[in-house]
C-alpha cells in the first residue's frame, strides 16, 4: 500500500504533463498539404499566407531566407502570376508536443508541362489556440542546377613601351596589383608580356567583360597616374580588338 501511495502522485504528475503538451484545443497534427496545394491552385496567397506563422522562415532554393509573411506571398504570388499550380505529395509526418515536421515531394506544373519537381521539409507549431501553423518551409529541385551563364569577353592586344620593362612588371606583381585595378574595371583576366628584343617594348592580352568600364577607368585620373607611375609612353600605345 505504501508503495502504491509513492507511486500513484508520480503517474499523475506524468499524466499531466502529457495533457499540457496538448494545451489549447488539444488538436492532434495532421499534415495541411491539401489545404495548401488547393490555395496555390486556387491562386489564393493569402489563403496561402494564412497556413505561415507571422514570423515564419521561407528557405527557397537558390534565393536568400525570407521571415514573415511578406516574403511569403512575394515568393508563392510570383509563382501564381507565372501561372504554375502545383501537386504535393506528403511522404513522412511526426510530431512531439507543440512541434511536428513534414517531409515530402512536390511537382511544378506550368500547364501540362512539368516545370520542376523536387523535395520539401516543414516545420508546424501548435499555437496557444490549438492552430498548427508552419514556422519554417524549405524546398530544392531534383534537377541539375542550370549552367552558369558566361559573360560575353572581348580579347584586346595592347603593346606600348615603357621606361623601364621591370619597372613596369612589378606593378603588375603582387595582392594589390595592376590586375585589381583592371579587374574591378571590367578586365579580370590580364597577361603580361615583354619583347625580347626590345626589353622597353612591352605588351598585354586582356579579356574584358565590360568595355565601357575599362576605357573609363583608362580615361580616368586614376588610370592616367597609374600608366604615369609605371613608365608607360602613351605615344606608343597601340590596340587591337579581337577579329570576327
Amino acid at each position: 500500500m505504501k508503495r502504491l501511495i509513492t507511486i500513484l502522485p508520480l503517474v499523475l504528475i506524468v499524466s499531466a504533463c502529457g495533457q499540457a503538451s496538448d494545451s489549447g484545443s488539444g488538436s492532434a497534427f495532421t499534415p495541411r498539404e491539401s489545404e495548401w496545394q488547393a490555395a496555390m491552385n486556387a491562386r489564393d496567397v493569402e489563403a496561402i499566407a494564412a497556413l505561415y506563422r507571422d514570423d515564419a522562415r521561407l528557405l527557397p532554393p537558390n534565393l536568400e531566407a525570407t521571415i514573415g509573411k511578406d516574403g511569403i506571398r512575394a515568393a508563392f504570388g510570383g509563382m501564381i502570376e507565372a501561372g504554375l499550380s502545383i501537386k504535393l505529395n506528403s511522404i513522412e509526418s511526426m510530431s512531439g508536443g507543440d512541434v511536428a515536421y513534414v517531409v515530402g515531394t512536390y511537382v511544378l506544373m506550368a500547364g501540362d508541362d512539368v516545370a520542376d519537381e523536387g523535395k520539401y521539409i516543414e516545420t508546424w507549431r501548435r499555437g496557444a489556440d490549438g492552430e498548427w501553423l508552419m514556422a519554417n518551409d524549405i524546398w530544392n529541385s531534383d534537377r541539375p542546377a542550370p549552367a552558369a551563364a558566361k559573360m560575353p569577353m572581348t580579347h584586346l592586344v595592347i603593346t606600348h613601351e615603357v621606361d623601364d620593362a621591370e619597372h613596369w612588371l612589378a606593378a603588375w606583381r603582387g595582392d594589390d596589383s595592376r590586375h585589381q585595378l583592371f579587374k574591378n574595371n571590367g578586365a579580370a583576366h590580364v597577361h603580361t608580356f615583354v619583347s625580347a628584343d626590345n626589353p622597353n617594348l612591352t605588351g598585354l592580352v586582356v579579356a574584358v567583360s565590360d568595355m565601357d568600364a575599362l576605357n573609363t577607368m583608362l580615361a580616368s585620373e586614376e588610370g592616367m597616374a597609374a600608366a604615369a607611375e609605371d613608365g608607360v609612353r602613351r605615344d606608343t600605345l597601340i590596340v587591337l580588338t579581337e577579329g570576327e
